[in-house]
């Protein structure tokens, strides 16, 4: 399976079909007052095994699955390319690190994870351990000074069958393009181009 997440933009599961992680994106352009919108679910996909004599499994990936009756017309396939670049489904990080509280989706409490922000960049993340030592992006808000980005909010707003969700070989996503972003940031200031 190629390492970037597969998006298929579908109608509406069957609710026995439901699972994964439910979310909300809204990314506002420069000049906009009201954002492009849309929910998507986030559904693990199963992990591919070698062909070698050891059958070691390889990690699996995820798909984006968005429901084209809901957020803004013709803007799904282009909200889900950007969210998948601002996803995290993997274990423990060294940017990671367990905090004191936990939110509740539902009927289930899940713990909460901090995630170090590179200098410079005006964002706020939080994760949420939805199985045991599989982190998954709770909240994600950020805000540009420059460019024709102006913010962009990604809510975890709910958590559908978390039993088959196992960590992506893209999972770690997020922490690209945290640091992309500030490389950006910082030619920004440097008098660098803008984006």
């Amino acid at each position: 399976m190629h390492w970037r997440a597969a998006i298929l933009l579908a109608l509406s599961l069957p609710a026995a079909a439901q699972q994964g992680l439910r979310y909300r994106i809204q990314v506002w352009m420069r000049g906009d007052s009201e954002p492009v919108e849309t929910r998507f679910r986030l559904v693990a996909t199963a992990g591919t095994t070698s062909h070698n004599k050891v059958k070691k499994p390889r990690m699996g990936g995820w798909r984006l699955e968005a429901d084209r009756s809901e957020g803004t017309p013709y803007a799904q396939a282009l909200l889900l390319g950007r969210a998948e670049r601002l996803l995290y489904l993997a274990g423990p990080a060294p940017q990671t690190r367990a905090e004191p509280l936990a939110l509740r989706f539902g009927t289930r409490s899940l713990p909460v994870w901090s995630l170090e922000q590179p200098q410079g960049l005006r964002v706020s993340t939080a994760l949420v351990e939805v199985a045991p030592r599989l982190l998954a992006l709770c909240d994600l808000s950020a805000r540009f000074d420059r460019g024709d980005l102006a913010r962009v909010e990604l809510h975890l707003e709910g958590v559908d069958e978390p039993g088959a969700l196992a960590p992506a070989e893209a999972g770690t996503v997020l922490l690209s393009t945290l640091r992309a972003w500030a490389r950006e940031n910082e030619a920004q200031d440097d008098g660098g181009t803008v984006r």
